[in-house]
C-alpha cells in the first residue's frame, strides 16, 4: 500500500469515485496497477486506457485512505484507538518489508493492556494472546484481571471456567458457574473495534471504501478468536443435565446469552441452549430471523454505490457501540415508521 508519507492524492470526482471505488471488489482495490498507458495518438479516446488509469487512481486513493485511517488510529489520543491500530496491523507499504511481526504485535498489545484499566483494551489483548499466553509478553495478562476490569460480563468467567476444568479445579469451576449465571451480560465486543476505524474516516469516497475494507478485515480477525466452549459442553453433557443445580445455572446462563448479548451469534447459542434444556424452540426461531436480517442489513446493500456504503458504515458504527442485536432493532423500528 502507498506509504503514509505519500503526498495527499487528489480525490476522484464523487460520481467517478462511486463507480471506481464503491463497486470494485476488495481484491481489485488493492492492486497497484491496471496496465494504465497513455492514449495512443491514433486513438485519443482509448476507453480501455482511460478505464485502466481510473482504476489505478482508485487504487491509489483507496490505499491512501487506508494509510490515513491507520495513521489516525496510531496517533489518536485515545488509547483504545491506538490498541486497535496495533491489533489490525495494516502493512506499512506494498512490499510488506516493514510489517510488524505477530509476536511483536502481541507484545505491544499486552504491554498496553497491562497498563490500562479499559476492559476493551484488555479483552483485545487477551483474545489476541489467548493461543500463546506464555509467549511474547502475554504472560502478564490473565482472565482473573479481566474479570476485575469487566464486572458483570460472563465471558471472562467462561474463560476462567475452561482454565479451572483444565486444572481439575472443582471449586474454581463452581465459582465460575455461579458468576456466569449471575452475570448481567455476555459481552464479546465483537464489533467494538470498528468504532475508531470508522470514526477516523474523513467521509470521502476513498476513506469510506478504506473504512469498509478495514472493518471487514477487523471482523475477520475477531471471528478467529478462540471463544470458550466449555460452558456449552458443560450444560449438554448427560451428567450435567441430570444435576438439577447445574440445569438451573445453565438455564440462567442461556437467559444471559439470549437476552443480554452484544453479538447475534451469542444470542443464537443461548437460544439453542434453551432448546436443549427445555425443549422450547421459540428463541431459536427468533435468533435465526435476526441472523438473516443482520446479514441482509449490512452485507447486501440495495446498490453497490457510495450511498449504500454510507448506510452500511453507519450501521456498523452503531453496532460497534450498542451491539448487533440492539442496532438491528433500531433499524427495524426505523423501517416500521
Amino acid at each position: 500500500m502507498t506509504p503514509a508519507s505519500h503526498p495527499r492524492l487528489v480525490a476522484l470526482p464523487r460520481d467517478r469515485a462511486a463507480s471506481a471505488l464503491c463497486s470494485m471488489p476488495y481484491a481489485d482495490m488493492t492492486r497497484r496497477t491496471y496496465g494504465a498507458r497513455p492514449d495512443s495518438p491514433e486513438r485519443p479516446e482509448d476507453l480501455a486506457a482511460r478505464e485502466a488509469r481510473e482504476k489505478t487512481a482508485a487504487y491509489k486513493a483507496f490505499s491512501a485512505g487506508v494509510q490515513r485511517i491507520d495513521a489516525a488510529l496510531r496517533a489518536s489520543p485515545d488509547p483504545y484507538a491506538n490498541a486497535v491500530g496495533i491489533w489490525l496491523d495494516v502493512p506499512r507499504d506494498d512490499s510488506g518489508e516493514n510489517a510488524v511481526s505477530a509476536g511483536e504485535r502481541r507484545r505491544q498489545l499486552a504491554g498496553l493492556a497491562a497498563r490500562s484499566t479499559d476492559p476493551r483494551i484488555y479483552e483485545l489483548a487477551f483474545m489476541t494472546c489467548r493461543r500463546s499466553m506464555d509467549a511474547d509478553g502475554c504472560h502478564v495478562l490473565s482472565a482473573r484481571r479481566w474479570v476485575d476490569l469487566d464486572p458483570g460480563n460472563a465471558l471472562p468467567w467462561a474463560i476462567l471456567l475452561e482454565e479451572a476444568v483444565a486444572k481439575g479445579d472443582v471449586s474454581g469451576q463452581e465459582n465460575a458457574w455461579f458468576h456466569m449465571a449471575k452475570a448481567d451480560r455476555y459481552e464479546t465486543r465483537f464489533l467494538a473495534q470498528l468504532a475508531p476505524i470508522i470514526a477516523a474516516s474523513d467521509g470521502s469516497a476513498a476513506d469510506q471504501a478504506a473504512a469498509e475494507a478495514m472493518s471487514v478485515l477487523a471482523i475477520g480477525v475477531a471471528a478467529a478468536w478462540p471463544l470458550p466452549f466449555e460452558p456449552w459442553a458443560g450444560c449438554v453433557r448427560p451428567a450435567s443435565r441430570a444435576d438439577s443445580n447445574r440445569v438451573q445455572l445453565c438455564t440462567s446462563l442461556a437467559d444471559v446469552m439470549f437476552e443480554h448479548s452484544d453479538w447475534i451469534q451469542a444470542r443464537s447459542l443461548g437460544a439453542s441452549l434453551t432448546r436443549r434444556l427445555t425443549g422450547d424452540a421459540s428463541r431459536v426461531a427468533i435468533a435465526n430471523m435476526e441472523s438473516d436480517a443482520w446479514v441482509k442489513a449490512w452485507k447486501d446493500p440495495a446498490e453497490l454505490n457510495c450511498e449504500g456504503l454510507d448506510a452500511k458504515l453507519a450501521l456498523l458504527a452503531r453496532a460497534a457501540v450498542v451491539g448487533e442485536p440492539a442496532a438491528l432493532r433500531e433499524v427495524e423500528r426505523g423501517a416500521a415508521r
